[in-house]
């Protein structure tokens, strides 16, 4: 009995709190705030090194092989990002930013620009389709970017924004 007990109240606590989760929107402010967060912080020690760069990969992504010395692809669980790197832009450099604010083919849902002694990153959000969305982070010449859908996206904002940051480039 009391066992039957324990489930009932267990599924009907489960079920009441599965209806609290983040909307998508308070999910974005989060994860754009907590991007800029993670952009003002010193950027974490590389874990990872690959051709031309050392970089930190949170817990859980791995690398998959590729003969692009430009664009690697991480991924994490079932969920794959690009990680772009262009060796020749600066810490400064705007134009991944530029580029996607010139893209009219999707429409931004939220940006947030950010300069910090002398380095410019963004987070940005664009709309992909129906509840999913092209997640963007960036630092200097490194930008981030996924395709996801309406779960999670305050988390991967974070992540990505803290494996941009962390890339130096080996020379």
């Amino acid at each position: 009995m009391k066992k039957w007990l324990f489930l009932t109240i267990s599924a009907l606590l489960l079920f009441g709190l599965s209806g609290c989760g983040k909307s998508v929107e308070e999910q974005i402010n989060m994860g754009v705030a907590s991007s800029q967060t993670v952009f003002e912080e010193s950027p974490k020690e590389a874990n990872k090194k690959m051709g031309q760069i050392e970089l930190y990969l949170p817990s859980g992504y791995k690398i998959q092989d590729t003969d692009d010395v430009n664009n690697y692809v991480l991924t994490k669980g079932k969920d794959k990002y690009i990680l772009f790197v262009n060796v020749n832009e600066k810490e400064d450099s705007k134009l991944h930013y530029e580029l996607l604010k010139k893209n009219m083919s999707k429409a931004i849902v939220k940006e947030q620009p950010l300069e910090l002694d002398g380095i410019f990153g963004f987070t940005m959000v664009l709309e992909h389709g129906e509840n999913q969305f092209e997640l963007v982070a960036s630092s200097g010449g490194v930008k981030v970017s996924t395709i996801s859908n309406d779960q999670k996206i305050d988390n991967k904002l974070e992540e990505m924004m803290r494996i941009a940051r962390s890339v130096k480039v080996i020379h």
